[in-house]
């Protein structure tokens, strides 16, 4: 069995990381520092290392360069932040396998997890030539370390696609079947964590090219020097360290549909180049003289104002204009609020059977308050994240406020000493409820229950935490 050590200092991520990679098999241990994670190093060998980047004392990639002095052998994957990615570029120079971006989905880091310890596999099991082609290929190849991903690499098809009711995502919704219906360049414009890759999937699925591949490269993860040869393969030999040829993804996306997120990245050498794909629909390798056509639907995503980047020299006006043939506008969660309670509802009902907390039903009212005020910088993924921490950390068949992150409550418009003292009214209500019901019922622990609207085995569990003596209150059970 596989064993993977997660640090981080924020517990609800450690926990809900844990159960979730447990249920995919992992044997997995936790540390909420880098001091502790070297301690458990130091005990017992590991196949990966999952690592927040920002933490008290020792960051990630401190714990990462501690790892390297003391010649410790395992794949690392930093989790960063969105504002904090030249970090994370700067941890894979030093040796990370990998990084993901924060908010992200579960989906990924169980597949980055999967790939780095096949990784480590491999590379025990190659030595001399070979592992050193092996090394320069996965340098050069990025693929989902560079943001690449292919279709067989999607998300379950329960993975939530659009959801709300909002006359704003019915408004898309539409926009998304008029653009299916034809093969023109898409501008998909929108804040990070919108869900601008899950419109991109809409228009292809529900487009002519669905059969097709689905590729998707995000261009600010792609160091300058590989984007071209990521983007349009090369020839082995072309160049330092092209041990094999290689197809890019422009190539590999023929018939189908390529997403260019964060377009708004790619360096203005590389602009030319991809304007001259979209004009002439040819591909040349990297030290090939050969041209070969591609036939791939072109849909752009952006977090920043393009239009701006133009004026101030940064972004190419022709390729602007080629890519925004057609453009939609995906509205941040916090001008959808009411999309937010179906939503966390949503993210509940997939969460709870994975994290092995099936008795966890729903929010209190007082919960979906706390969440409806929050205003969610990382949009719909931030929310989801919010769902699986919480979920996690709750022992309770609906999830309360103080179940929510710190975070939420803070900036929900709650400060922490009134969360705190909010939570303690909470219980001492709950627990007056329980004693009236047991006064109502005092031969009937199921009728008890069902006055509750709660489980008897919950019921027994909440009796136990607030220490009521049920003795009192009964003749028989």
């Amino acid at each position: 069995m596989m064993k993977i050590l997660v640090v981080d200092d924020e517990e609800g991520m450690r926990k809900s990381l844990s159960i979730l990679l447990e249920s995919e098999g992992y044997l997995v241990t936790q540390a909420a520092s880098g001091k502790e994670a070297l301690k458990a190093l130091a005990e017992d060998a590991v196949d990966l290392v999952i690592a927040d980047m920002r933490m008290d004392a020792m960051s990630g990639i401190d714990l990462l360069e501690h790892i390297q002095n003391r010649r410790i052998e395992v794949p690392v994957i930093i989790m960063t932040a969105y504002g904090t990615i030249q970090s994370a570029v700067t941890a894979m120079q030093m040796g990370a396998y990998d990084f993901i971006i924060k908010p992200f989905e579960y989906i990924d880091i169980l597949y980055k997890a999967k790939r780095a310890i096949d990784w480590a596999v491999s590379s025990k099991e190659t030595s001399g030539r070979v592992r050193a082609e092996a090394e320069a290929t996965r340098a050069l190849s990025y693929k989902e370390t560079a943001g690449m991903v292919m279709a067989k690499a999607e998300a379950p098809e329960d993975s939530p696609m659009i959801m709300g009711e909002s006359q704003a995502i019915k408004n898309l919704k539409d926009m998304i079947r008029k653009f299916s219906m034809n093969d023109f360049p898409v501008l998909i414009t929108g804040e990070t964590g919108t869900g601008k890759n899950l419109c991109a999937k809409a228009i292809h699925r529900n487009g002519s090219r669905s059969k097709g591949p689905f590729v998707s490269v995000n261009c600010s993860c792609i160091p300058e020097h590989l984007l071209e040869s990521e983007l349009f393969g090369h020839t082995k030999g072309a160049f330092t360290g092209a041990a094999v040829e290689r197809t890019g993804l422009f190539e590999a996306a023929n018939g189908g549909t390529i997403v260019f997120d964060e377009i708004g990245t790619i360096p203005k050498a590389v602009q030319s180049k991809l304007l001259g794909v979209l004009q002439d629909k040819v591909i040349r390798k990297i030290g090939s003289n050969k041209e070969s056509p591609v036939d791939a639907r072109v849909i752009a995503a952006t977090n920043i104002d393009l239009y701006e980047s133009v004026q101030q020299g940064d972004f190419r006006e022709d390729l602007y204009y080629r890519i925004k043939v057609l453009h939609m506008d995906v509205p941040p969660l916090r001008k959808r609020k009411e999309d937010i309670a179906f939503l966390a509802q949503h993210f509940l009902s997939i969460s709870a059977p994975q994290l092995k907390k099936s008795h966890v039903a729903g929010f209190t009212p007082e919960a979906i308050e706390r969440l409806t005020h929050y205003d969610y910088p990382g949009n719909v993924r931030e929310l989801q994240n919010i769902v699986y921490s919480s979920v996690a950390i709750s022992e309770e068949d609906y999830i309360g406020y103080y179940d929510l992150p710190a975070s939420v409550l803070i900036h929900g418009g709650i400060q922490m000493i009134e969360v705190h003292d909010a939570a303690l009214k909470s219980e001492e209500r709950e627990k007056r409820m329980i004693i009236q019901s047991l006064k109502k019922h005092p031969d009937n622990l199921s009728a008890v229950a069902r006055d509750l609207k709660i489980g008897r085995t919950t019921l027994w569990r909440k009796i136990r935490r607030y220490m009521i003596d049920i003795d009192q209150y009964k003749n028989s059970f």
